[in-house]
């Protein structure tokens, strides 16, 4: 079913992503959603013998993420991009700024009214450009796009999940959990 909606960002910063698995800090939330556009890359290669194709085979790149919100505040920069907040509360812009790892996680209303959940589990954010116009007759919200490069957890090469809330048979505290911690797949047994 196609979606029509997109709303409730959040990041989680990644405390420990190794063969002992990933654990992250609480979620955060972003800025009221705009836009998110994921773009998945594929890489490929042919083998070509006896006049043709004679195998293929592909490789997971990196998912681009561009993401618009509202706005950014100051808390949510330091949180997400790296950057320090001053003892005066200035956000301090500089070349040492380091870009944690982060889950990304949101909603998407589908046609139905019911709502498609996605979390992607690791990856990093660069800080947005800055647009600046002077005011107008008609006003021109100026808003900020970060971009964001996801890739595998290291614990075990996952790089996201989605689920339909209106799913047959789904457990509905996975819905109500969602954006309190980063969705983890219960272990089979």
């Amino acid at each position: 079913m196609p979606t029509i909606g997109l709303r409730d960002i959040y990041v989680a910063k990644i405390l420990t992503d190794d063969e002992g698995g990933t654990t992250y800090d609480t979620p955060k939330r972003v800025g009221k959603a705009i836009t998110a556009n994921m773009q998945n890359q594929f890489n490929t290669a042919d083998l070509r013998a006896d006049d043709g194709v004679a195998e293929t085979a592909e490789s997971r790149g990196v998912t681009t993420v561009a993401l618009n919100t509202d706005d950014l505040s100051p808390e949510v920069q330091s949180y997400m991009l790296g950057k320090k907040i001053n003892n005066d509360g200035v956000l301090i812009d500089s070349e040492d700024d380091r870009p944690p790892y982060v889950a990304l996680m949101f909603r998407s209303e589908k046609a139905n009214g019911a709502y498609r959940h996605v979390v992607l589990y690791k990856g990093k954010f660069t800080p947005p450009d800055q647009n600046y116009e002077t005011k107008q007759e008609t006003p021109a919200f100026q808003t900020p796009t970060v971009n964001g490069r996801f890739l595998r957890r290291q614990s075990d090469n996952k790089i996201g999940a989605q689920v339909d809330e209106d799913q047959e048979g789904l457990d509905t505290s996975i819905i109500d959990n969602w954006f309190n911690d980063v969705y983890e797949e219960t272990p089979e047994v």
